[in-house]
Formats: C-alpha cells, sequence, structure tokens
C-alpha cells in the first residue's frame, strides 16, 4: 500500500501501442461493466467558444517537454496534451484508434505495421506533418536521431527494427517479433506526442521551444514554479460534431499548486477553474465542497494506476519470499485506508485496475494466493525468515518527504513492530528516490505506476530476457505452498524489482504475440496470479484521478474521436479513464 508519490521516471518510461483491422488486436478487454465515472454534466448544452481556464496541476515540470527525453509525471503529460497530438489514442472502450494517424495496419505475423497519415495537418510553425517527420519522432523516441538522446524510451522500443517513409504520408515500422499491441505503443499513455522538426533539431533548447500539432501553442509564457500559457491554435485540425472549430477555450493558464491546503482554498475562493489531484486528503475536502454545487467533482475508477510497496529482491530481506510475504501479512490494508486515506481507494490484489486486460477481483484468485491482513501468520513467517536467514528481521523503508508520506510510513512501521520487523524510515526527495530505484539502492520503497492501458505497456518495468538463474536456498516457499522461487539475474535495466520470473516472462511475449483476445486475456491474468504467488510486490490501492472543477467548467473528458474518415469528432466516445490526464480541446465555460 504504497503512498500515493508520483514517481516521475515511471510516467518517463511508460510505453503504450492505432487500431487494426485485425479482430482484437489493440484491445484491452477486462472488466468494463458500468462506466466509472461520475460527475459529468449529461445536460451541458452547446458549448460555448472563448474564454479561458486556470488550470491547477499536481506539480512543475521542470525538465521541460522535449518529450522523448523528458521526465513527465501527471503534471507533465496534462501539459503536454495540450500542445502535442499522438498518432492513436484510446477510446472509452480501451481499444487504440488512430489520431494522427488515419490508419494503422499490421501485416499478417504483425511484424510489420503501416502508419498512414491525415493529410494537411500543420505544426504550430506552419510545417506540415509528413511521413519523414513521423519517422524522425520515433527514430528519437527510439534512440537513432543524431540530436536527441532518449532517457528510457529505448526499452520501450527495442522490439523496433527500422522506420522507413514509403510515401509522403507513410511510414512502415518493420517489428523484431510480432508485436499485437504495437497501436498502444504509439500513445504511450499520452506522451508521444509528434514535434516539429525545428524542436527535435533545436539543441539545448528542445526542453522549452514546444511546437506540436495540438489545440493549444506555446508562445513562451512559462515561470518556473508559477504557471505556464498556452494559447488556442486557430488552426487547429478537428471540429466538434456540430462543425464548431476546436478548441473551444482561448486560453489556458497551468498552475504548479503543490500543497493540498492551496488547491482546496484556491478552488474554493475561484482561482482555479479546474484541477487534477489524486490525493485523498484534497479529494476529501473538495467532495465535501462539491456538496453545495459550487463545484464539481469528476471522478474515474477505471483503468487506474495502482499505489504500492516495491520490493527490491535481489538482496535481503526481501530476496527471500517468506519476508515479502511477512510484510503484506503484517498490514491492515482497512485500517490503513480508513486513517490514511479517509476510507477513499480500493484495495489492489494485482497489477491490473478495472477495465485492464489481465484485471481479477479479489474473487478471481486462486484459492490461498491473496495476501489479507493476518498478523499471526505474519509472526509465523517472520520466525521462519530469522531461522533461514540466521538473523533479524529488519529493513529501511524509503518515502517522500512530505509529513503526509512520513505519517503514512509511521503506520506502515507500526504494522511491522507488531509482528516482530523492524523498520527504519528514509525519507528522500523524488529524484534520489527514482535514482535509488534505478541503481537499486533499497529495500523496500513506496511506488506508483502502471495506468490502465493496454498490459504490454508493462512490458518494460517486469520482462526479462534473460533465462532465470536457479533458485537460492533462501528463495524457497517454506511456510507457505507455491513453486520455488525464480532467481533474479534479470537483464532489464528498469525492473526496479529485479526478479525474473520465467511465468511472467512467458505470460507477457504471448499477450505481445497472440492476436487472439481470449490468448492474450489467459495470459495477463495468469501473469496476474505469478505476481500474487511470488509476493513480487506488495499491491496497495489503486489510485483515484479527479479533475475538480468550477460548475460552469463543461467538457472535463474531451470530445469524440475521428474515425478514419473524418478527423472531426463523430466517432467513438473518448477514453474514460483520467490516468493520462484530460483532452483540453473540449474544455468550455459555461456563461
Amino acid at each position: 500500500m504504497g503512498v500515493a508519490l508520483v514517481t516521475v521516471l515511471a510516467l518517463a518510461l511508460a510505453a503504450c501501442g492505432g487500431s487494426s483491422s485485425k479482430g482484437g488486436t489493440g484491445k484491452k478487454g477486462g472488466t468494463t461493466g458500468t462506466t466509472l465515472v461520475k460527475g459529468l454534466d449529461p445536460n451541458a448544452g452547446t458549448p460555448t467558444p472563448g474564454g479561458s481556464a486556470t488550470f491547477a496541476l499536481e506539480a512543475e515540470t521542470t525538465g521541460g517537454w522535449c518529450l522523448p527525453e523528458a521526465q513527465l509525471a501527471m503534471a507533465g503529460i496534462q501539459v503536454a496534451r495540450s500542445i502535442y497530438d499522438t498518432l492513436t489514442v484510446p477510446d472509452s472502450k480501451g481499444n487504440y484508434i488512430p489520431f494522427l494517424a488515419k490508419t494503422v495496419t499490421p501485416n499478417a505475423d504483425f511484424t510489420k505495421w503501416t502508419i498512414t497519415l491525415r493529410d494537411g495537418i500543420k505544426f504550430h510553425d506552419g510545417t506540415p506533418l509528413t511521413a519523414q517527420v513521423v519517422k524522425d519522432n520515433l527514430d528519437a523516441y527510439r534512440g537513432k536521431f543524431p540530436a536527441r538522446k532518449p532517457l528510457l524510451f529505448v526499452f520501450v522500443f527495442d522490439n523496433l527494427k527500422d522506420v522507413k517513409v514509403t510515401g509522403p504520408l507513410s511510414v512502415e515500422v518493420d517489428t523484431i517479433k510480432p508485436w499485437v499491441s504495437f497501436p498502444a505503443h504509439l500513445y504511450s499513455y499520452g506522451r508521444l506526442g509528434m514535434m516539429a522538426e525545428k524542436q527535435l533539431k533545436d539543441g539545448g533548447n528542445c526542453f522549452k521551444d514546444m511546437i506540436g500539432t495540438g489545440p493549444f501553442e506555446f508562445k513562451g509564457d512559462w515561470v518556473v514554479n508559477d504557471h505556464l500559457t498556452v494559447v488556442k491554435n486557430p488552426t487547429y485540425w478537428r471540429k466538434d460534431k456540430a462543425g464548431a472549430q476546436l478548441p473551444y477555450l482561448d486560453k489556458i493558464t497551468y498552475k504548479p499548486i503543490v500543497e493540498t491546503a492551496t488547491l482546496v482554498n484556491g478552488m474554493q475562493a475561484k482561482q482555479f477553474d479546474i484541477a487534477e489531484t489524486d490525493t485523498t486528503d484534497a479529494i476529501f475536502q473538495l467532495r465535501q465542497i462539491a456538496q453545495d454545487g459550487s463545484i464539481t467533482m469528476v471522478e474515474s475508477a477505471q483503468y487506474p494506476e495502482i499505489t504500492y510497496n516495491m520490493f527490491n529482491s535481489s538482496k535481503p530481506p526481501f530476496d527471500n519470499i517468506n519476508a515479502r510475504k511477512a510484510f503484506s501479512y503484517a498490514i491492515n490494508a482497512d485500517e490503513y485506508n480508513q486513517v490514511r486515506q479517509h476510507g477513499i481507494l480500493k484495495q489492489a490484489f494485482g497489477p491490473f485496475g478495472n477495465g485492464t486486460l489481465g484485471y481479477l477481483p479479489e474473487s478471481g484468485y486462486p484459492a490461498g494466493s491473496i495476501i489479507k491482513y493476518d498478523p499471526a501468520k505474519a509472526k509465523t513467517l517472520v520466525a521462519t525468515y530469522k531461522q533461514q536467514a540466521g538473523q533479524a528481521f529488519a529493513f529501511t523503508y524509503t518515502t517522500g518527504t512530505d509529513p503526509f508520506a512520513l505519517q503514512s510510513a509511521q503506520l506502515i512501521q507500526n504494522y511491522m513492530k507488531a509482528v516482530g520487523i523492524t523498520m527504519n524510515i528514509k525519507q528522500e526527495e523524488q529524484s534520489t528516490m527514482i535514482n535509488d530505484a534505478i541503481s537499486g539502492n533499497f529495500q523496500v520503497t513506496a511506488w506508483r505506476n502502471h495506468p490502465g492501458f493496454d498490459p504490454d505497456t508493462q512490458w518494460v518495468w517486469w520482462h526479462c530476457g534473460a533465462v532465470p538463474a536457479a533458485a537460492s536456498p533462501t528463495e524457497t516457499n517454506i511456510g507457505e505452498p507455491g513453486p520455488p522461487q525464480n532467481g533474479n539475474n534479470c537483464n532489464n535495466a528498469v525492473n526496479f524489482g529485479r526478479f525474473n520470473d520465467a511465468q511472467i516472462n512467458k505470460n507477457f511475449e504471448t499477450g505481445r504475440s497472440n492476436p487472439d483476445p481470449a490468448v492474450r486475456k489467459t495470459a495477463y491474468e495468469d501473469l496476474n496470479k505469478s505476481f500474487a504467488k511470488q509476493v513480487w510486490n506488495a499491491w496497495g490501492f489503486y489510485a483515484l484521478w479527479t479533475l475538480p472543477s468550477q460548475s460552469n467548467v463543461k467538457g472535463q473528458l474531451g470530445p469524440n474521436l475521428p474515425t478514419a474518415t473524418s478527423p472531426d469528432a463523430v466517432g467513438n466516445a473518448p477514453f474514460t479513464g483520467l490516468s493520462s490526464g484530460d483532452d483540453t480541446s473540449g474544455l468550455w465555460i459555461k456563461h
């Protein structure tokens, strides 16, 4: 149950995947049911063009928006989606729909994808969107464009063999192995925006000289830690279903607001028109304000991120499965949720949330694999660990520097003490936590990641190409049923937990290459169960992203999507999750 910490690197690396003519390709599946989005106004009326909005963000993006190299958490993605468009976007059912692309089509074995672009789209500097520009962008993301040095996107696209221009508006992408879910990666949680050639080649100014095709343009008004302003793109390539030009607003001013009290007071005082937050303290207070109708709370429980505690399985004590299980059994999740999260969040039992392929509700797991609060069992496992390791059970828990994170960690510390485990707390700045995750300099750390897109987008975090090493004597399931552990010789630099699970590797490979939706579903459900059996992470809760807004703000989820024959909002309904921000092209102010 990790503290809801925004891990910048986690979202910086996130991969995602047009649409395909092949049945099931690019689809997420999973549990859909009733759309879990609350607070939208079904009777908003006809949009009114014009006006401006002040949009409160949870953090500043100090590194800027040179997208292949950028480290973008939610706040950074929100700004990026206003300025840049992606080749594909997800719809309300989790299918990936061509966006800047007109079509995204595979060959028979999914080793070659043809991307055909829409004609007539221009960047903010007036230059056209062409196949050459798209090739250069994709090359930049995969580390093959001379002017750009991507930090970690090379891991996301390590299955690409070649990108070729085959016509003015046509690009051909060859993959090393079949890649059924490639269209999801062309979205990449909203991060894979197309930049103009000038920005791509802009050397040291790429981070701030932002040029996209999106609904809003950046004119240079950015004061770090104060505000960033974008203005309407008058020649945006999309119109709404009634033929009105998008976007509706003339201007958006983004303001980084870190403190919960400042956000809540600002919404109440109408200093902010709209905000994005997953902080449970803020949600709790804003819900109370919304009861009188002065503000609206748009909330989505679909396709969520996961908060959790991430074990380093390459070093003691969590190289031992009994230590991982003892930690997990020791935590009273229901009490934690009430005390630290106002009872707002739903407990997670796996890496996939509602709506995502591979999601399993609690009842879907095999008997004995769900870990719930059981201090007696935790004490037994602690004794087993001490006998195996020949030493006391002690570790250091890493969390953020804010008081909320410390108080949450202290509650976990009390749970550990009650079962005989000594837990020390280390508070670090976000950037230091990320660096420690990269270097393996941690034992267990609070984490948040894995937005609910196609499960193949999680390959980058958990798949290992190397054959697992033999299990060590301490990596056995003494005291608990289940298969022996796999070794931790993972050759994936961003598998921060440093586990190498043969079954998870196999499930990922099946899900990536097999076009049958039923086969993919089974593969990711089995992957989910493998996580549960081996306790590679101590799952916490599904994050709840919300868009609190003034009552006159409408269109929070954006307009409908385009079709292959029309760029306008005449196609499928937009994505219902908020785990990649808000489509600002549809925001409008009701007068």
